[in-house]
């Protein structure tokens, strides 16, 4: 079986290049839902991992800013068919709103993870979003449409509020610096 893939959206989240890994095939998606799974579809369809990483950077709402945390369950935040009936987040015609085929790691916070292809900078109306990203719901769906195992590790840059962008450029550069004991432990837990 080949090494685990670790997939970041971008080499931001990768500061000094902390995250290269003999023991890992890092690849980068590019942001957003469409690319994330273009990316994993591609590289899933070439090889066969034995564990897929999906690490980076998120916002949140309910948890503190320099903290990793660990996304169990993955939210499409931005798939509304509520006019037609489906609850928010719901892909019409698909089964239940939430994606659970993240795998846990001790020692560590577990949550949902919200994708959607916008930065968030206030308070959803309708959800408490605890994590909040861009690519891994689109990630956690094709391993589970192609049966690989998945983990997603998520560094808390900013709260999701106005200070959101300003705040993530600075944090991001701590990002890889935090992830990266998460990944050796998700590595040796999920052999």
């Amino acid at each position: 079986m080949s090494q685990p893939l670790l997939l970041l959206a971008l080499p931001h989240e990768n500061a000094d290049d902390l995250l290269l890994m003999d023991e890992l095939a890092l690849h980068y998606t590019g942001v957003g839902k469409v690319n994330a799974a273009i990316t994993a579809t591609k590289l899933l369809s070439q090889s066969a991992p034995r564990l897929v990483i999906n690490a980076g950077s998120a916002g949140s709402h309910t948890l503190n800013a320099g903290q990793v945390v660990v996304a169990t369950q993955f939210h499409q935040r931005d798939m509304d068919a509520t006019a037609m009936g489906f609850s928010l987040g719901e892909t019409p015609f698909e089964p239940g709103v939430l994606l659970a085929n993240g795998l846990t790691l001790d020692g560590y916070t577990h949550t949902t993870c919200y994708t959607g292809d916008s930065f968030v900078t206030s308070k959803h109306p309708a959800l408490d979003m605890s994590v909040i990203d861009m690519e891994a719901y689109a990630i956690a769906k094709v391993c589970q449409q192609l049966g690989h195992r998945f983990i997603c590790l998520k560094f808390i840059t900013d709260g999701a509020n106005g200070q959101a962008a300003n705040e993530w450029s600075e944090a991001v550069k701590m990002a890889a610096a935090q992830l990266q004991p998460a990944i050796a432990q998700a590595i040796n837990t999920h052999r």
